[in-house]
């Protein structure tokens, strides 16, 4: 089991973006992330619309690529909001990269990300890091 972050599934799947080198062992792997995945993944490709990074189409085309991955998503068990402030502020992230740290310590399993910040936390927090 392995949690997929949104940067990492972008990686996979935008035109413009080389694909991680980790790639075949991650996807050999059961793929886990928060309930917030795919609503990352339609934010990130309507910013790529707009920064005309991608058409319509292909920002579609993403989605339904990502989709295929059959990523089960998970609920977290922190519900407000200043649990996720500290959880976020003690190990210097955003609340939604924090999101896919919970949930990699909670499973016990390792991480697939792009992001940097991401990765270095994790790592910190003893967790093995697909990048």
């Amino acid at each position: 089991m392995l949690v997929l972050d949104s940067s990492y599934a972008l990686a996979l799947f935008m035109p413009d973006e080389s694909r991680p080198a980790s790639v075949d062992a991650v996807l050999a792997e059961r793929l886990i992330a928060p309930v917030m995945w795919p609503m990352e993944l339609a934010n990130a490709t309507i910013s790529g619309i707009r920064r005309r990074r991608i058409d319509e189409r292909q920002a579609h085309a993403v989605c339904l690529a990502a989709e295929q991955l059959q990523v089960e998503l998970f609920a977290s068990k922190r519900l407000s909001a200043d649990e996720w402030l500290a959880f976020a502020q003690s190990h210097r992230l955003t609340s939604y990269d924090a999101a896919y740290l919970e949930l990699a310590l909670v499973q016990r399993c390792a991480l697939a990300t792009c992001d940097s910040l991401l990765a270095d936390a994790a790592r910190h927090a003893g967790i093995p890091v697909f990048d």
